[in-house]
């Protein structure tokens, strides 16, 4: 079975349409999580609605708000399946996403998480922007697998259909920036992902970002208000820092041979010091991630299943 967690914050607007696209999956073996965080608009009463209509749906409101980085980590602390995904409560899947990434899951246990090429769109769900940047690591080894998620920076492995026992393996999101891509990391450490070479996950622009040109220090402010709105800022002088901190953390909590343990750590540091370090040209950091890119984005050749 999936568990489909859906945190949600004030994502009325939308909500509707993002429940259909997932109560229509032609993968039906799943049970759908909605974990509302105190919202403030009809979230309520639409998830209500949809928990009272459809038994697969439970529905899960906090007293306060917890910040969007507890509410996803309980979305899956109330979950019970083999597989887990963590969905927005604006975005749209095709019909397919869920049988197409079981599919994969269940054909080789070594694999971690599954996704499809994802796909931006905007608010209305009428333009579609460039494809997030994803890759697949199956046949890669470990040295591999951990630099390719160290030097992508990619939100979107967040909402692939992951194992829970992997997941369970992870500190899932904590309170550091860029928690998703640090959950990435940890999940790289224990197994390959997978990439289902379809466009089946669109991301809605709901919050409009791609509209306006958001002034840099406004940005982290709103992220850390939504990310744990009661707690101290984790973006201040030296959140880089903390958050390189944290890989480190991750590789030495991971079950690796000396020798591999050592050999990931080496590999953080100069990440670190390209896609941070204000000394380093933006033009080789963009000639890096265009490498990677180029690279990374070569299909899988182990015979995809049909």
């Amino acid at each position: 079975m999936v568990s489909i967690g859906v945190p949600v914050y004030n994502d009325a607007k939308f909500l509707r349409e993002a429940l259909d696209s997932l109560l229509a999956q032609d993968y039906s073996n799943f049970e759908l999580i909605i974990s509302d965080n105190a919202s403030q608009d009809a979230t309520q009463e639409i998830s209500r609605e949809y928990a009272a209509r459809d038994p697969r749906v439970s529905y899960h409101r906090n007293a306060t708000n917890l910040g969007a980085t507890e509410n996803f980590n309980q979305a899956f602390r109330l979950s019970t399946g083999k597989y887990f995904m963590w969905a927005g409560g604006h975005d749209v899947w095709a019909p397919t996403y869920l049988s197409r990434c079981v599919q994969v899951l269940e054909s080789d246990e070594a694999i971690v998480q599954c996704n499809s090429l994802a796909q931006n769109m905007s608010q209305d769900g009428k333009t579609i922007f460039e494809t997030v940047r994803q890759f697949d690591t199956r046949g890669k080894g470990l040295l591999v697998r951990a630099n390719l998620v160290l030097w992508q920076v990619s939100a979107f492995i967040a909402y692939s259909v992951i194992r829970s026992a992997a997941l369970r393996q992870t500190r899932l999101l904590i309170q550091v920036g860029g928690p998703d891509l640090l959950l990435g990391f940890e999940l790289s450490l224990l197994g390959p992902f997978a990439l289902v070479p379809e466009a089946l996950f669109f991301m809605r622009d709901h919050r409009g970002d791609r509209s306006r040109q958001p002034n840099r220090a406004q940005y982290f402010v709103d992220l850390q208000k939504r990310l744990n709105p009661a707690g101290s800022t984790y973006f201040g002088r030296f959140w880089r820092w903390a958050f390189t901190l944290e890989e480190l953390r991750a590789v030495r909590r991971a079950r690796l041979p000396f020798g591999q343990r050592i050999a990931v750590t080496s590999c953080v540091f100069p990440a670190y010091f390209v896609w941070f370090y204000p000394r380093v040209p933006e033009a080789f950091r963009r000639l890096v991630r265009g490498s990677l890119n180029r690279w990374a984005s070569q299909p899988h050749t182990g015979g995809e299943l049909k």
